[in-house]
């Protein structure tokens, strides 16, 4: 059976979101208590933030934690490909 699109309700700072994609619903529910608590965070630091400035700061916190996982895998990937190691099989 081909990639199914699944729906995942959850609540994100308070609002209510139904997620329609592939992944499952704990991993859907594991990246909503993950935002939720990076806002909680936010909102204890500075509450004169506006929800879209929030947003904003966990979209950046997202992206860059992204790409520090992304470097870190092509570093890694360089490593095994200097140890003579073939993952391709």
């Amino acid at each position: 059976m081909a990639n199914e699109r699944k729906r995942t309700r959850v609540v994100i700072d308070g609002k209510d979101y139904t997620i329609v994609g592939d992944k499952s619903a704990a991993h859907i529910e594991l990246v909503a208590e993950t935002i939720n608590k990076q806002l909680e965070e936010l909102k204890s630091l500075s509450t004169a933030l506006s929800k879209e400035e929030q947003a904003i700061l966990v979209a950046v916190n997202a992206v860059s934690d992204q790409v520090e996982s992304h470097k870190r895998m092509i570093e890694l990937e360089e490593k095994i490909k200097q140890a003579g190691i073939d993952l391709e099989d």
